[in-house]
């Protein structure tokens, strides 16, 4: 494949704010767009204030903070409302790091039972940082990597430890009044996290226009959840739920009933949209995505079969690092072998980015990398591709590693500008971009909130800055080997100063074991592997959106194959800079 560099169009110190390039002039796509083959958040848009007169925030445009004057919706906002929390953080430096007052509107109940009792720091539901939080004691509060700033936590093991708690903990965080006149149905939706114990219950309910009557929208409790259920730890909630007719206002509450003693539940990021409408199979460009494949070539041949069985008119194979188990020739004659007798199925381009498996044998750097750049068919470790399909044109923007190790991923001042200037111009084109690099960025996927993963790319602060500022970002990364089943497989990652609705990652599992963390404190974290897997990812681009789903392949049987090819966890990740009437 011919690729054609782009030199940066302009230095990082001179970058932009989102919505200043949203306003630039869009220049045609096919002046200046690669071809496939060729080559500001003012932190509480919405939810911090109120609308004049009625003390209820408007659903139909992002609201200013504390009764300024509602600023225009941001193009393309599906998120009719929302709620950072973050407006409290001026708040929170002037008291001992916690408050029970919530932002305007917004109030905390309490069982009567809890007055004047307990730790008064959790005496209810407490708006605070994951910091505070973890100071009292970590037991997993740590891996909550998807607060932003200021969160709500009801907490009702840390209440417990004085001797006047009572025997239960029963705490109520209610919503603003949201208005939603007009509406047919809607969607609410928070980042969560929450640890099950027995006779604790955590609910959400929905009241219209003070009528009394609350729908419950979710119930957590003994009954359907899990102790410890993976999935709702640094996880997100969407509950979608009907409004009636006539309905002008709707009020959220979140509660935690729970036995003295118990565990936790916290929350950010609160918002209201409007579902996106279904998708069009038929109309999508399909991806398939691999990783972490480390010398099991075989699982790599089964898997190609598997992708080829539910997406046979692919339009690219994005292959995410590790791809060989230590770099030296012989590895890259088994992976060569593998695509060589997968061509007939296999969809061009294949787009690969390097992994930190690539350079362990004893050979020099330059020898390792030069294999994985003849593989790539690229004469850099970082690139751009444009892939065509009926869903219109996916950018996939490639970074990786330059430079000996340490650290794992060392990028150029070069690299980085180049990735900036490419996020700003398909952001001007409203286009969804989709981004792979090997290592994950820190507090993202499962696994990065150890603190060891912040370090493995040289810019991983820098790098998160850039993507939290560009909503249409969806990273791709690898190397956890991490379950699917994790609350955090998919994360929507915001960062202090950009676009509130941050950037999406998302983990691609791998074919070759399973690996997960052990251990009740950040500290003192082990990693441990946990059985051979074999997994990847399917992507249908549309032009609204980016559906993902996680997939299992199974362990092939002695001849190779098996019956398994199954569908683990979908999200759907909408585009927020098309206009609403094109979504």
């Amino acid at each position: 494949m011919a690729f054609r560099r782009r030199s940066p169009a302009r230095s990082l110190a001179s970058k932009p704010s989102l919505a200043a390039v949203l306003s630039l002039t869009i220049v045609p796509l096919a002046l200046v767009a690669p071809t496939a083959g060729a080559d500001p958040d003012d932190r509480h848009p919405a939810g911090d204030g109120d609308a004049a007169g009625t003390g209820a925030h408007d659903v139909a445009g992002d609201a200013a903070g504390d009764g300024d004057v509602a600023a225009p919706p941001r193009p393309g906002h599906h998120r009719l409302w929302r709620e950072s929390f973050n407006g409290l953080a001026d708040d929170l430096a002037r008291t001992d790091g916690y408050t029970h007052e919530g932002p305007r509107h917004w109030s905390v109940e309490i069982d009567p039972s809890m007055t004047g009792a307990g730790v008064a720091a959790w005496r209810g539901w407490s708006f605070t940082t994951r910091e505070f939080w973890v100071d009292a004691e970590d037991q997993k509060r740590g891996r909550f990597g998807r607060a932003d700033q200021v969160i709500a936590v009801a907490d009702s093991d840390e209440y417990a430890d004085t001797t006047d708690a009572p025997d239960g903990f029963d705490s109520t965080l209610v919503s603003a009044p949201v208005r939603v006149r007009g509406r047919d149905r809607l969607e609410l939706t928070f980042d969560s996290h929450y640890r099950q114990w027995a006779g604790q219950a955590a609910t959400v309910t929905v009241e219209f226009d003070g009528s009394g009557e609350q729908t419950t929208l979710m119930r957590r409790d003994e009954t359907n959840t899990a102790q410890d259920d993976p999935a709702l730890i640094n996880g997100t909630e969407v509950l979608a739920f009907d409004v009636p007719d006539g309905a002008r206002q709707a009020v959220f509450r979140w509660r935690l009933e729970a036995p003295r003693n118990s565990w936790y539940w916290a929350i950010d990021s609160v918002a209201v949209r409007t579902p996106l409408p279904q998708a069009d199979p038929d109309d999508a460009t399909s991806l398939w995505v691999v990783s972490d494949i480390q010398g099991h070539p075989g699982d790599l041949a089964h898997g190609l079969r598997d992708l080829h069985d539910v997406r046979p008119d692919a339009s690219g194979l994005l292959m995410v690092g590790d791809l060989v188990n230590s770099g030296a020739a012989p590895e890259w004659r088994e992976i060569d072998d593998v695509m060589a007798g997968a061509a007939g199925i296999t969809p061009d381009p294949v787009v690969a980015a390097i992994g930190n498996h690539e350079s362990y044998s004893d050979e020099s750097w330059d020898t390792q990398k030069g294999r994985f750049l003849d593989f790539a068919r690229r004469d850099k470790v970082w690139g751009e591709y444009v892939l065509h399909g009926d869903g219109g044109d996916v950018p996939v923007l490639v970074l990786g590693q330059e430079y000996p190790r340490p650290p794992e991923v060392g990028m150029s001042d070069e690299q980085v500008a180049w990735f900036d200037e490419r996020l700003d111009y398909w952001t001007r084109q409203r286009k969804q971009v989709v981004v792979i690099t090997h290592f994950p960025l820190g507090d993202t996927v499962s696994a990065s909130w150890i603190p060891w993963y912040h370090e493995h790319h040289g810019r991983n602060d820098q790098l998160t800055r850039i993507l939290g500022d560009h909503p249409n970002a969806v990273l791709l990364t690898g190397h956890t080997h991490y379950p699917f089943e994790s609350g955090d497989w998919a994360v929507r990652r915001r960062v202090p100063g950009g676009h509130p609705d941050g950037f999406v990652a998302v983990n691609t599992g791998a074919m070759h074991v399973e690996w997960d963390a052990r251990g009740e404190s950040t500290e003192g974290i082990s990693e441990v592997v946990t059985r051979d897997i074999n997994r990847g990812l399917t992507l249908d681009v549309h032009s609204d959106r980016i559906v993902v789903n996680a997939r299992d392949f199974g362990l092939p049987d002695a001849d190779g194959d098996n019956d398994v090819n199954d569908v683990l966890r979908t999200v759907e990740i909408g585009n927020p800079l098309l206009p609403t009437g094109r979504r």
